[in-house]
């Protein structure tokens, strides 16, 4: 079904014909961008943004070389620092809420980030990166991040092993050469609130600058009980010479979590209860920290060409424990729980990759080459797994807590001292071969050798224990129709080799996707795009999971078409909009759901934000209001589709007021997320584990500059 649609899905771009304009006029403007893109930031940073800007000029992420808007040819969408601070961003979640086609997926109960990327994604598929290196599967907070970008479909070229929905990339805050002190405070309608201080600058003369952030969050729960701590602190150091450059950072995270699994599905809807109530314990909570250490150096070989090393090193380590709800009794609101734990996780992941990246001419024809390799080292364990007997000792209608706690000699020997260890090496090289001042040809590889290593119990027994070699090609054409308009296409693969189901230990084979793309991307200024993406996406062994068990599906596909709109309507408005149509099918299946849907990924989803900045006196300081809305279309809650997730809509609003009572360096903002207090479910784990959407929040923030 899927692949007679493809056809006519796609057609649309192929009607477009090369409008004819002066060659020199394309140069002129290209040229005219590159300088205003330069000005606003150095080099060597992950994407351009202007100060203020609803946009991003330009990205390394899809290519490890700064590449324009019209000339990447891939999807790449950009939250940036100025939607982060309008909106109040402080989760990856509240992010990727204003990114196309991107949904929720299963987050552990609000522990673990979890993303439906193009249809495919979930909590563990390694498609978290921050400032270019993966990351072991958590929550991140916006605390230490400048801006996230997100590039869309397989991104195994240079990203290693990845879901084929594409990957998140989170660009931190780095050291500056000029001085800036900030002190920021917010408190929250929902209880509790978050401080931060943010310092840095240059040390003396000699060369180096500095970063030193110092975040706390204290914040409650709307449900009947739960409260999230969380406390980092993140220094960093930065040298800068005439042709050598060199960066090391460091992040420690210290959290205690709210485990909070939702509500359950009556006869294929959320319970009718109270939106705060719970069917779990206070104890229901995971603890423990996070370290991160990103070094990097830089040198310049010449004018033309460069050499980077980088090195990434992180660790969480973590316990958590919940009373876990195994089922529900439609009939009468009997509940089953199971006090269930896991003591002494521990996820790391080693990262190092050296890469040169230059331009030469050959026969006339410029040529923009990456060459690299890198290995990524990823190993997570488990040291006690606790599984409690099984008791149907409440009711959904009549609750009362504290009737189940766990107990210390339910340790499961055989799921406990689990092990499973990843290594991965890949050599890459990519041409983005200039084949006159219109077309760009990207030609692209990577060769991948991988080794897997799994097993578990008291008596270690090994469970997966394998070794491949892949090869994942990537192609484009680009063409640029008018010096405002490009259209492109292109094909790129990607492979995730899966580990084994926590729960049965069973193996997973590994999964193989290959995805294609087609787009025009339109600039009407240096400050508002258009960009418009048809995409088709295939993957094998697509690990599904509900109610905690796993295993995959023989085929999946997805297909769809993204149009997003960003940056300056006027001096004084900006806009960010996005609409996504996303169509999913199990393709192949030995059990029964053949042509279902995949879980959470919402066939529709829409969103629209603006902000405008008032003209005021200036003893009246600068104020900006602005204001959006969401929209998430009906999704299904598990594999086999038996109930879905209504579609929502929840608006937002702010305004922002810089006043002149400290010499125009106090910031005040008021926020209102979910403004009309709409009832919804963003995501679910299966029946037993549906995702509530957090009430009307109405927040006020503060922060000074000196």
């Amino acid at each position: 079904m899927l692949r007679s649609r493809t056809i006519a899905l796609f057609s649309p771009l192929l009607l477009l014909n090369p409008l004819p304009y002066a060659y020199a006029q394309q140069t002129n403007e290209t040229a005219s961008e590159t300088v205003s893109e330069t000005m606003i930031v150095t080099s060597d940073r992950l994407t351009d943004v202007a100060p203020q800007s609803y946009r991003a000029q330009r990205s390394s992420l899809a290519s490890k070389q700064p590449v324009s808007f019209l000339e990447e040819a891939r999807t790449v969408e950009t939250i940036t620092a100025q939607v982060m601070a309008d909106h109040n961003i402080d989760s990856l979640t509240e992010a990727m809420a204003m990114v196309a086609g991107v949904t929720e997926g299963n987050t552990m109960g609000g522990t673990e980030d979890g993303f439906i990327k193009r249809g495919f994604g979930s909590n563990s598929d390694g498609s978290i990166l921050i400032d270019g290196i993966r990351q072991p599967r958590g929550t991140f907070s916006m605390a230490t991040v400048d801006h996230v970008e997100v590039l869309k479909g397989p991104a195994s070229l240079f990203q290693g092993q990845q879901d084929p929905g594409g990957v998140i990339n989170l660009v931190t805050k780095r050291p500056e050469y000029q001085w800036r002190r900030e002190i920021s405070a917010e408190n929250t309608s929902l209880g509790g609130g978050n401080a931060s201080i943010d310092v840095t600058g240059p040390l003396a003369d000699s060369g180096l600058a500095f970063r030193f952030i110092v975040h706390h969050e204290d914040e409650d729960s709307f449900r009947t009980f739960g409260n999230d701590r969380r406390t980092i602190v993140a220094p960093s150091l930065r040298w800068e010479g005439n042709d050598s450059r060199a960066q090391i950072s460091y992040e420690y995270r210290d959290y205690d979590l709210d485990l909070d699994r939702g509500t359950v599905i009556i006869d294929g809807e959320p319970a009718k209860v109270p939106n705060d109530r719970r069917f779990d314990e206070p104890w229901s909570r995971t603890f423990g920290h996070d370290e991160a250490v990103t070094a990097w150096w830089e040198q310049d070989i010449n004018d033309d060409w460069s050499t980077r090393l980088t090195y990434g090193w992180n660790r969480r380590q973590y316990s958590g424990g919940q009373p876990r709800v195994l089922r529900v009794n439609d009939a009468s609101g009997a509940l089953t729980r199971r006090a269930d734990a896991n003591h002494g996780i521990d996820r790391r992941v080693q990262y190092t990759a050296w890469d040169t990246t230059g331009t030469t001419t050959l026969a006339g024809m410029r040529h923009d080459l990456t060459i690299g390799v890198d290995h990524e080292r990823q190993r997570n364990s488990l040291a006690e797994a606790y599984r409690g007997t099984a008791v149907t000792d409440q009711n959904i209608y009549d609750i009362s807590y504290g009737g189940l706690n766990l107990d210390r000699d339910s340790l499961n020997t055989s799921r406990s001292n689990r092990m499973d260890e990843t290594n991965t090496t890949g050599l890459y090289l990519n041409d983005r071969w200039h084949l006159n001042e219109r077309w760009i040809l990207g030609l692209g590889g990577r060769y991948t050798h991988y080794d897997q290593f799994a097993g578990r119990g008291k008596d270690f027994v090994t469970e997966t224990d394998i070794s491949d070699d892949i090869f994942l090609p990537s192609i484009s054409l680009l063409h640029r129709l008018s010096p405002e308009t490009s259209i492109y296409a292109s094909y790129s693969e990607a492979f995730v080799p899966n580990g084994a189901d926590s729960d049965t230990g069973k193996a997973l084979d590994p999964e193989h996707s290959k995805g294609s793309e087609i787009g025009v991307k339109h600039l009407w200024n240096d400050q508002f795009s258009l960009a418009v993406a048809l995409f088709d996406i295939r993957k094998e062994n697509v690990a599904v999971s509900d109610n905690s068990v796993t295993r995959t599906v023989g085929e999946a596909g997805s297909q769809g078409v993204e149009l997003t709109v960003s940056g300056q309507l006027t001096d004084q408005l900006s806009l960010l909009g996005a609409y996504a149509y996303n169509d999913t099918e199990v393709l192949k299946d030995t059990e029964s759901t053949q042509g279902n849907a995949l879980t959470n990924a919402a066939r529709h989803t829409a969103s629209l934000y603006l902000a405008h900045d008032l003209t005021t006196a200036p003893e009246l300081g600068n104020w900006r209001l602005g204001g959006g809305v969401r929209y998430v279309g009906e999704r299904e809650g598990n594999a086999d589709n038996s109930f879905q997730l209504d579609a929502y809509t929840v608006a937002d609003a702010f305004v922002s007021w810089d006043t002149p009572w400290l010499g125009n360096n106090l910031h005040l903002q008021l926020n209102a997320k979910n403004l009309f207090d709409t009832t919804y479910y963003p995501s679910s784990g299966g029946s037993t584990r549906v995702v509530v959407g957090d009430p009307l929040e109405v927040s006020l923030q503060a922060s000074v500059r000196f």
